[in-house]
This record gives C-alpha cells, structure tokens and sequence, in this order.
C-alpha cells in the first residue's frame, strides 16, 4: 500500500513538473475550444460506438467538462433459452477533464472522471444503473495548427448493474474500459 501511494505521489510530480516547464517555454496548447467527438468502445466484453461533445477548456487550458453518450451492445443467452442473442445498453457520462501534461504540441495526456447513467434495453434489465468511472487519455494531433486528434482511453466504471434477464446475471458497463476514436476541436 505503501509503495503504491509513493508511486502515485512521484507520478503526480512528474506531470506537474513536466507541465509548469512546458507551460514556461511557452508550449501551452492551442487546442482549448470546444471539442466533438466519435469514438468505437469496450467494456466487459461488450462493443460499442459514442459521441462525445466537450466545453472549452478553463482555468488556464487546465480544465473541461465532457458530455459523453455510449450505445453497446452485449451478447447473451436469455433466461430460459441456449442461444445467445445480442443486447444493447446506452450510458450517458459526465467528467470533469484535467490536464496532466504536454508532450510538445502534438501530444495531450489527460485524466477524466465522473458519473455515468446506464440506461439497458427492457429484454436485458429492467433496472436502470448509476454508477462512477475514470480513465487516463492521450490525444495525438496531427500537426500544431490541426484541430483534429486520434484519442485512446483506457480506464475503469464501477456500476454493479447486472443483466438479469440474461443467463447467470452477468454484470455489464463494469470493470475496464478502452475507448479509440477522433476528435475535433472546433
């Protein structure tokens, strides 16, 4: 437990570091307006595809709020049948972006963290969930002046909603998570 918090301890000054001297040579990024993006995504073996819509950002380009909105689709054998049929859920999540560093100008390192509502078809829950998440971000621009970037997340959601109209009520929008998609700044 020890070595882990002093992990994270030298990781946060890393960033920091890193930030304040890139933020001091003058390599504060040009990409802090509005932002909308597509992004194909997976979490506890289900696929999806989202949409996410991002203010400007504030506090010194430090700073955003994401509105994200995911459709997945889950594959699974309902109760009382064997053949498995597929299933779709749609999540709705709002963060609070953060900006860790630079890497010059091409590269954006950030960390984003909220709450998210999970919204399942009627033949996979009756239950609608809530539930938090977070993940680590990299953007990668195509050029200093270009306002379109490649993304990749990769994170958690901790929701606890399971599929009981599915066999063995497996859990769903819970665990790890991986999003790639484009993003343009507008």
């Amino acid at each position: 437990m020890k070595r882990a918090t002093l992990v994270g301890i030298a990781l946060l000054f890393l960033f920091t570091a890193s930030t304040n001297a890139m933020a001091q040579a003058g390599a504060v990024s040009k990409h802090t307006k509005s932002a909308l993006g597509f992004s194909l995504y997976e979490c506890s073996q289900c696929l999806g595809i989202g949409v996410n819509l991002t203010t400007p950002y504030f506090l010194s380009g430090r700073f955003a709020v994401r509105l994200s909105a995911n459709h997945a689709f889950l594959e699974g054998a309902p109760v009382d049948e064997t053949e498995n049929k597929m299933r779709t859920y749609t999540a709705f999540k709002l963060g609070l972006i953060g900006v860790g560093g630079y890497w010059n100008e091409l590269i954006r390192l950030y960390g984003e963290g909220g709450v998210i509502r999970i919204l399942p078809q009627d033949r996979l829950s009756a239950k609608k969930g809530w539930g938090t998440y977070g993940h680590f971000g990299f953007e990668f621009f195509m050029s200093e002046d270009s306002p379109v970037c490649y993304f990749i997340e990769l994170g958690t959601i901790g929701s606890g909603v399971r599929a009981e109209k599915l066999l063995y009520n497996p859990f769903y929008a819970n665990g790890f998570t991986t999003s790639v998609g484009l993003r343009a700044h507008l």
